[in-house]
């Protein structure tokens, strides 16, 4: 074939329809936000709890109802992860996206608050200069110096501008750890205690079992108060517009949870619902579980790449939802790196990195055998029990529950 030079109008041509093709894909990979319209968010965060007490999680856990219906007009994610074990450094990673130990918010609680890398903002922030209204009911113990902006209201979406889209987020205390300090010792267990199952770390003793008893109704209570924010969004006609992610905010809260880089301390419960409107968004199917890895640095970048907004590049986080990001892409994530360090007036310095089913965990400080002694874990009395080694009752109250 004879070849000839290449004119302007053929350059054109190519160049019309690369075009074309790109403005086509984008519509079909953003069709509501092509019309102005953008996704809602809420977050949902139970406090204290790790995924070892849910029966979405484990078939011993504590019934979630409202949550369970979440998932099944969502996913569930079966490896997400909290990167500290307590509240104020993981709440740090959550709204800026950066491992605590690289911009120093690893320490629960702060003496004083650090500064964010040059040129970043807490997420909500790039949200709020998109035009979201955000809300946050309601703790802000941030280890950091958070700045001007970032919230709009300590109350919900319902003061917002007509037609002005939301991020929403609630902490509910109900599973907190001091909701476990008054329980105590002695007295006939009911039916119910003597049911409750136990891990086998822990001592079997009736202390135990009243405790992890309790801790399940606790979650039962807390699923009834997701459901409600679930509800009002119904009732305000934005459910359909609205990805909700329910998850805890770290492990807990009986012993080697809570302030520890087990499993039990960082892997948690995450659901997030998909909107009928904003399913073409992702690509992830209701009803589904997904394996993938995914970690607190991860949620606010995959809020602002829902939203359409650039991912700032200070962030150690990536997207895990959202135009671009695959299934197979998302499965194929198989770690995620933990830390643990001062907590209140106890010290400790632990790193873990988990890599598919294998973990690894180093202390730094080994020879500090009881560094996590902390005075509030001994508030609660199993915890005082399990110091004393008080573990006699053990054998006895097994061969009661044969």
């Amino acid at each position: 074939m004879e070849s000839r030079k290449a004119t302007r109008r053929d350059f054109m041509k190519i160049a019309g329809r690369c075009v074309a093709a790109g403005i086509a894909a984008s519509v079909v990979r953003r069709p509501l936000q092509a019309a102005g319209k953008l996704p809602n968010f809420v977050w949902l965060l139970s406090e204290d709890n790790s995924k070892h007490y849910m029966k979405l999680y484990d078939e011993l856990g504590a019934e979630t109802p409202r949550i369970a219906e979440l998932a099944r007009e969502g996913v569930i994610f079966n490896h997400a992860f909290s990167n500290c074990p307590v509240c104020s450094a993981a709440r740090s990673t959550l709204e800026t996206g950066c491992y605590g130990a690289r911009i120093g918010t690893q320490f629960h609680r702060k003496y004083r608050a650090v500064p964010l890398p040059e040129g970043l903002r807490m997420f909500p922030v790039y949200l709020q200069r998109a035009g979201y209204c955000t809300s946050n009911k309601k703790k802000t113990d941030y280890n950091f110096k958070a700045g001007k902006g970032g919230w709009n209201s300590s109350k919900d979406w319902r003061g917002r501008k007509s037609g002005q889209p939301f991020f929403h987020k609630q902490s509910f205390a109900t599973t907190h750890e001091g909701r476990l300090h008054r329980i105590r010792a002695g007295g006939a267990l009911s039916e119910k205690e003597r049911r409750t199952f136990v891990h086998p770390y822990f001592p079997d003793t009736p202390l135990f079992r009243r405790t992890a008893a309790t801790y399940h109704s606790l979650h039962r209570k807390m699923d009834g108060e997701i459901g409600r924010v679930v509800d009002q969004l119904k009732k305000d006609g934005l459910l359909e517009d609205t990805f909700v992610f329910y998850f805890g905010d770290h492990g807990g809260v009986l012993p080697r949870s809570k302030g520890y880089v087990y499993e039990t301390g960082l892997h948690v419960p995450l659901v997030v619902r998909i909107p009928e409107n904003f399913r073409g968004l992702v690509d992830l199917k209701r009803g589904t579980r997904v394996d993938g890895f995914v970690s607190f640095i991860d949620f606010g970048p995959t809020l602002l790449h829902l939203a359409g907004i650039k991912v700032p590049g200070a962030v150690d986080g990536r997207p895990f939802m959202g135009p671009g990001v695959s299934l197979a892409d998302l499965n194929a994530r198989d770690e995620t790196f933990g830390t643990a360090d001062r907590f209140d007036e106890k010290y400790d310095m632990v790193r873990s990195l988990r890599k598919g089913r294998y973990k690894y965990i180093r202390s730094y400080q080994p020879f500090n055998f009881d560094s996590l002694q902390n005075n509030y874990r001994y508030k609660m009395a199993l915890v005082k029990q399990m110091s004393e080694r008080d573990l006699r009752l053990v054998g006895t109250f097994r061969k009661e529950l044969a």
